[in-house]
């Protein structure tokens, strides 16, 4: 019963047809409906609240791709583009997709994110930047797509670009838009050849001081010192390393968006990191270099890097260590959340990645 309309009571024939009519309410057979039942369950989309053999389903197990395009309000292509990048389904299924089916819970997180994202052009509106300026971002990785196929036209997250609107704006100073000595950070790009994820590091490590004009508003009302840019780009600056980023940005680009989340990690000793005043708030704050960066991938994963370097989606790579018996990284119990330690998950993750389909 594999086509595209079959149901349970095709798949099932008569003793179907007799536990869920002649025999719905006699209780001698409540264990035979629960077995048939389960097994439906199990099988078919099955909707919360759908009476199945006389009981009502609470939950949703499964999601086809047919059903959740309808719940969510997104065409089943570009939805299966979404699923096939996340894990969900396979590529090489040729199933219809009213039978192509897949976890409803591990994946209603990415079924609710994806009629929120938006186009280049509403992007660029909501964090006030220019088309060039939204490029250059990408390019470098400040910024990143949720999704990074060229045929999904609306791959961005709008909180993404606020939230480095906002990281920004706590930095700035407010400047004069007359004052020539400072330039927007995409003018500084194309005057100096440094890239602009190159200049946002700086900014972010304090080596270059960042202004905010009051007639531009969003990303493009940003500006940085020429003369602070020309000594960036001075061959006296070792421009091979790359300026420190600070604690919460890097939690953000490993998934662990809890505020102090790092600093607790530094703070207990188990991953280097420097503290320094912020050139705004004072107060000494944590941040990352390079090399801090490295030993911090070179120790542990996240669920978001594991996700990164296995090509799997993470709730997935999550169950596979559950299976193993593989706990969280909580020395002395101390909750760092989805941390793990390489050492114990990199083997079992390779070999489950690598594993034929079933």
């Amino acid at each position: 019963a594999n086509g595209h309309n079959d149901e349970p009571n095709k798949a099932f024939g008569q003793i179907y047809v007799d536990l869920s009519q002649a025999h719905l309410n006699k209780d001698d057979f409540a264990p035979f409906r629960k077995i048939l039942r389960d097994c439906i369950v199990d099988i078919w989309p099955v909707a919360a609240g759908e009476n199945v053999l006389g009981l009502t389903q609470n939950e949703r197990q499964l999601h086809s791709i047919t059903s959740a395009a309808h719940e969510s309000k997104i065409g089943t292509f570009l939805l299966e583009q979404f699923l096939i990048h996340a894990g969900a389904i396979t590529p090489d299924d040729d199933r219809p997709a009213s039978r192509r089916t897949f976890d409803a819970r591990a994946y209603a997180g990415l079924l609710a994110e994806i009629p929120a994202l938006v186009g280049p052009k509403q992007m660029r509106q909501q964090m006030g930047a220019t088309r060039r300026q939204l490029a250059s971002l990408a390019e470098d990785k400040v910024l990143r797509p949720r999704i990074d196929i060229a045929t999904i036209k609306l791959p961005w997250r709008v909180s993404d670009g606020l939230a480095l609107v906002a990281e920004l704006q706590e930095l700035a100073s407010s400047i004069d838009p007359s004052d020539e000595r400072w330039e927007g950070i995409q003018q500084a790009k194309s005057r100096s050849g440094l890239r602009v994820g190159f200049i946002i590091a700086a900014i972010r490590a304090q080596q270059l001081q960042i202004g905010r004009r009051e007639d531009l508003g969003g990303y493009a009302g940003f500006s940085v010192l020429k003369s602070e840019i020309d000594e960036l780009k001075s061959p006296k600056i070792d421009q091979s390393v790359t300026p420190m980023v600070s604690a919460a940005v890097f939690g953000r680009s490993v998934g662990m968006r809890s505020k102090g989340w790092f600093e607790k990690l530094y703070a207990t000793g188990h991953t280097p990191a420097t503290c320094m005043p912020h050139p705004k708030l004072g107060g000494m704050h944590v941040y990352l270099s390079e090399g801090d960066v490295a030993e911090f991938h070179n120790r542990f994963f996240t669920s978001s890097t594991m996700e990164e370097e296995f090509g799997q989606h993470k709730r997935t790579l999550l169950a596979k260590l559950r299976a193993a018996n593989v706990r969280a990284f909580t020395p002395n119990d101390q909750d760092f959340g989805a941390l793990y330690l390489r050492e114990e998950v990199e083997a079992i993750l390779k070999t489950a990645s690598n594993r034929p389909e079933i």
